[in-house]
């Protein structure tokens, strides 16, 4: 019996999130049933973290013991012939048992998609929030910076559990685009739940003028923002998850 670490990738707008659900379609279900199709028996495989619905993934990772004895090539080609055309193995590896794709991670990075055109575009749509105009990237940017550091970042989410800290570490935010599209790149130890989505919705109200780039700096003093909308999940993608140089890359 190995334990194993995935990579995969996925399109997540026909799933209501990763995480398994009692009565909605799932990315973790269809994978573990394909899982099974290979003779697992496990209860359940561990991710790096649950994805919203609608959300895609790049660099989700999982990990799960398997009896396997045919490498890890084989275990990529096997598993993705028993999966739908939007869930992909990406890459997969041998790793310690005691390997927890969750606490393990040093960062998550995330991008978030849009686009601006009157009508949509169905070749982007699935992948991008659609706007009537572009936002003012410098003004978004300004604002982005002052979510560099740690902070509480209860404004812009909420924890999982009940009294766990909201307190996260961002090492990276920027946009970057032309006068067409634009993407944002986020990257922290962790992140709480909706809050990559929130803080886009904020700096997107803060490129089209609607709010002002102070916004973010008084929601990290305050806690609050008094806004609660979410950028449309579609546009989000988790691109990576990064482990210690220790062989689980």
């Amino acid at each position: 019996m190995a334990h194993y670490k995935l990579i995969l990738a996925y399109e997540g707008t026909e799933y209501h999130g990763f995480q398994r659900q009692k009565n909605n379609n799932s990315v973790q279900a269809e994978f573990e049933a394909a899982l099974r199709e290979l003779g697992w028996s496990g209860r359940a495989v561990m991710p790096a973290g649950r994805t919203d619905s609608g959300v895609h993934a790049r660099g989700q990772v999982i990990s799960f013991s398997l009896d396997w004895k045919h490498g890890t090539e084989t275990l990529v080609t096997a598993l993705n012939a028993h999966l739908p055309a939007d869930i992909a193995v990406q890459a997969a590896e041998e790793v310690p048992l005691a390997f927890h794709p969750r606490y393990d991670a040093l960062s998550r990075t995330y991008r978030y998609q849009l686009y601006a055109q009157i009508a949509r575009n169905p070749l982007v749509d699935r992948f991008s929030w659609r706007l009537n105009v572009m936002p003012d990237l410098e003004k978004m940017n300004r604002a982005a910076e002052q979510l560099l550091g740690e902070h509480d970042f209860r404004a812009f989410g909420k924890a999982l559990k009940e009294d766990a800290t909201t307190v996260r570490k961002i090492f990276g935010a920027e946009w970057q685009g032309d006068g067409q599209q634009a993407a944002f790149t986020i990257c922290g130890n962790a992140f709480l739940y909706h809050m990559v989505r929130r803080i886009v919705f904020v700096l997107v109200q803060v490129g089209l003028g609607n709010l002002p780039e102070e916004i973010v700096s008084r929601g990290l003093e305050s806690g609050e923002t008094g806004i609660v909308s979410l950028a449309p999940a579609r546009g989000l993608t988790l691109l990576e998850v990064a482990y210690p140089e220790n062989g689980m890359k």
